[in-house]
C-alpha cells in the first residue's frame, strides 16, 4: 500500500560565533530545522558531528556527550514541534570511549537509534575516536532507515550491512559531497539515499540511481517525496509479464523499467495492494533476493566439486 514520505536535506554547516561552539552551533541548528520545515518535511538530514563544530579536536571529545543527552534534547525539541524526524550528529560518549554518532529522533523528538561511524579516517582513530561494529536499520512510520556517516562510503561492508536488513532509506551525513559513489549505494541497495554536508551540493537519489532533487549555490534546502511501497524486481525473469501488470492495475502502480540494469521497478499508488503483493501474484523475482540465491547457488555447486 502507498507509503509517501517527504525527505528533506540541508547543505549546512554551522558558522563560528562568539561565545560558547557548542551553544552557537545548536542554536545555528534550530534556524536551519525551522528553515528547513517550511517544505514540511517527514524526515530531515543534518551534516556530520555538527553539534561539536569549531571546537579543536581534545575539546571536542572532552566534551562528547551521551545519547539520549542534552545535545539530543535541545534538538527533539525542534523535531517535536515540527512534528519530523530528523539526525542529530555528534561526538557521543558511551562507557568511556568516544563515537563519531548520528541518533535519529522521532517525530516526538524521542531517540529512535544510533549508528556509530564504523569506519573512522585515520586521523580519527589516532584522536581517539572508536570505531562503531554495527549497521542498524530503524522502523519509522514511513519505511525502514539506516545511516552511514561520512568515509564510510568507501567501505562495502556498510553498505551490505545495509541491505541484508531490508534497509529502504539511508541517509548520509558527511563532510564532503560523496559524487557518483551515492548513486551507486541507492542502485545496490535498492534503497533512497539523502546526502547532507556543508557544502553547496546535496542530494536526494532514487532507487534506480538518479537524481531526485538537490540542494544549489542559491538555496540550501532540497526535498523530495517518494513512495516507501516501491520493490525492484529481476528483468529477465519477468520480460512477458509487463503487459499484464499494466493492464491488471494501470494507474494503481508506477512501472519503471531500467534496461539498462536489468532490473525494474513497481510502486503501489494503492491503498488495498501494495507492490509485494503484485509480486507474488505475477511471480516476479526480488533483485536482492534472486542474487542471493545466485550466491547460495554458485557455493552449492562448489561444494560438490570438492
Amino acid at each position: 500500500m502507498s507509503r509517501y514520505a517527504r525527505l528533506t536535506t540541508c547543505s549546512w554547516g554551522p558558522g563560528k560565533v562568539e561565545g560558547d561552539p557548542v551553544e552557537g552551533n545548536l542554536r545555528q541548528a534550530r534556524e536551519m530545522i525551522d528553515r528547513a520545515a517550511l517544505d514540511r518535511p517527514d524526515i530531515i538530514c543534518l551534516s556530520e558531528t555538527f553539534a561539536h563544530r569549531h571546537l579543536d579536536k581534545p575539546e571536542a571529545l572532552d566534551r562528547a556527550q551521551p545519547i539520549p543527552g542534552p545535545i539530543t534534547d535541545r534538538l527533539g525539541e525542534a523535531a517535536r514541534e515540527h512534528g519530523c524526524y530528523l539526525t542529530a550528529n555528534l561526538y557521543e560518549e558511551l562507557g568511556g570511549r568516544v563515537c563519531n554518532s548520528a541518533a535519529l529522533l522521532d517525530r516526538a523528538g524521542e531517540v529512535v537509534g544510533v549508528y556509530r561511524k564504523v569506519h573512522p579516517i585515520p586521523e580519527e582513530i589516532d584522536d581517539g575516536i572508536s570505531p562503531g561494529t554495527e549497521t542498524p536499520v530503524f522502523e519509522t512510520d514511513f519505511g525502514r532507515v539506516g545511516m552511514a556517516i561520512c568515509w564510510d562510503l568507501h567501505f562495502l561492508d556498510v553498505l551490505f550491512g545495509l541491505r541484508e536488513r531490508e534497509v529502504q532509506l539511508i541517509l548520509w551525513p558527511s563532510m564532503y559531497q560523496g559524487g557518483f559513489q551515492l548513486r551507486m549505494w541507492a542502485y545496490l541497495a535498492g534503497a533512497y539515499v539523502v546526502s547532507a554536508w556543508p557544502g553547496e551540493i546535496c542530494e536526494i537519489i532514487d532507487m534506480n540511481a538518479y537524481p531526485l532533487a538537490a540542494t544549489n549555490y542559491g538555496y540550501p534546502v532540497a526535498s523530495a517525496d517518494v513512495n516507501f511501497d516501491r520493490k525492484v524486481f529481476l528483468r529477465c525473469t519477468a520480460r512477458d509479464k509487463w503487459e499484464a501488470i499494466r493492464k491488471k492495475y494501470g494507474t494503481g502502480i508506477d512501472l519503471e523499467l531500467m534496461h539498462a540494469q536489468g532490473t525494474f521497478t513497481v510502486a503501489s499508488k494503492m491503498d488495498n495492494v501494495s507492490a509485494a503483493d503484485i509480486g507474488r501474484e505475477f511471480g516476479l523475482d526480488e533483485r536482492n533476493e534472486y542474487y542471493a540465491m545466485c550466491l547460495h547457488q554458485r557455493d552449492e555447486a562448489l561444494n560438490r566439486e570438492e
